[in-house]
């Protein structure tokens, strides 16, 4: 999927004592629909949200101070759960959050 640059922009703040990151999303971009719908999805489909736990594991523990590769690796895996995704928000009349 090609976007322009303004629907992909975010804020990354790292906190590695708490080993979190905090992504801070402009309210109504295609990037602030993207991991509310993630979310509810895989909240929603526990049989995939257990494969991607397995995957996020398993590139943890390959790449453990590579980004890049486990991003490569991220990236086609979330095109497949996105399309299923967005199959599950068309199906449930799902929407952002009021509250988000």
């Amino acid at each position: 999927m090609t976007l322009p640059p303004q629907e992909l922009a975010k804020r990354l703040y790292g906190a590695t004592a708490l080993r979190a990151n905090f992504h801070i999303r402009e309210l109504g971009r295609f990037n602030q629909r993207y991991p509310l719908l993630c979310r509810d999805d895989l909240r929603a489909a526990p049989l995939a949200a257990a494969a991607y736990a397995t995957i996020k594991h398993e590139l943890a523990a390959r790449f453990p101070h590579d980004a890049d590769s486990t991003s490569a690796i991220k990236d086609p895996d979330f095109d497949l759960i996105m399309a299923a995704a967005n199959l599950w928000a068309k199906a449930t009349n799902w929407t952002i959050p009021p509250t988000v």
